[in-house]
């Protein structure tokens, strides 16, 4: 087995981080997707080929603020016929505490036209030096209940709330010009604050109560590429709310075809400002949730 390579070194701008203030999710995932270029070089990907983002998985486990310096370290976990899954991890270098880890599935392609195809014989021999061990302490992934479909007649039907919509700029897609895993994670983000709005945890909500909210996880499955000039619509549902973390997901469509081009699972917890430590969720906001939970 490999050791983790280095593929990014930075430190968080002031324009990173939002009204909690730390970096906003949308930059977690703009530096993740920075490891790609060193990744694809240390593998020797030849011209014409790309990897192009199938899932990813994000912990968020310390938070990151404005000033603040960081590493992102690269491993691959696993190799397959049509592409591979790499292992990133952000640490702060100051605490030398991690601050969020990346699983990323890439499916691997051709940029000319974005068919699938099998990784060459020499990337995966490349890639076998990359292979590291899964970490012993990564927090397993919940299995969570889901309908038997995702898609637009069951957003209709579940009575789902509408989040998010817009439309794909040119300048939110990457170089095989599809939407950038940090401009969709910004989208995440708008359709966070209006869930969240539906069901009573709003700006005023917080300010009375002294409470910031931070994300820690989120699981997204990208079903097919989203590319400039495209209308989005973000449905989504609050699953539940347990101890400290509210679950609740999105599922996003094509606004002219209603078909559904990815889906996110997250959970989130709201934090004491001044502490910036995690508390209960109130009673009150229980209460006011309750009315909303969607049950599969």
């Amino acid at each position: 087995m490999g050791a983790m390579t280095p593929t990014v070194r930075a430190n968080v701008k002031a324009w990173e981080c939002d009204i909690m203030a730390h970096m906003n999710v949308q930059h977690y995932l703009a530096r993740s997707a920075e490891t790609l270029g060193p990744l694809q070089a240390l593998l020797e990907l030849p011209p014409g080929t790309g990897l192009r983002h199938r899932s990813e998985r994000v912990l968020f486990m310390r938070e990151l603020r404005n000033g603040d310096s960081f590493t992102i370290a690269t491993g691959i976990l696993a190799l397959a016929r049509d592409g591979l899954t790499t292992f990133n991890e952000m640490r702060n270098i100051d605490t030398g505490a991690i601050a969020a880890r990346f699983i990323i599935e890439f499916a691997c392609t051709e940029r000319a036209n974005g068919r699938a195809r099998e990784l060459p014989a020499t990337v995966c021999d490349a890639a076998k030096a990359l292979i590291i061990e899964t970490p012993a302490d990564l927090r397993p992934r919940e299995p969570l209940p889901q309908p038997p479909t995702r898609d637009w007649a069951t957003a209709q039907a579940l009575g789902l709330f509408d989040t998010a919509r817009g439309t794909i700029e040119p300048w939110e897609c990457d170089a095989q010009g599809e939407l950038h895993p940090r401009f969709f994670m910004a989208r995440c983000s708008d359709a966070v604050t209006h869930l969240q709005h539906h069901y009573g945890l709003t700006p005023e909500y917080r300010r009375l109560r002294g409470l910031g909210s931070a994300a820690l996880e989120y699981n997204i499955e990208f079903h097919r590429p989203l590319r400039a000039g495209d209308g989005i619509i973000t449905r989504s549902g609050l699953r539940e709310m347990r101890g400290k973390i509210q679950y609740f997901f999105h599922w996003f469509m094509d606004a002219a075809t209603r078909e559904t081009v990815a889906t996110v699972e997250t959970a989130g917890t709201l934090f004491d400002f001044e502490s910036r430590r995690s508390v209960n969720i109130p009673d009150d906001l229980r209460a006011l949730a309750a009315p909303h939970i969607t049950r599969f």
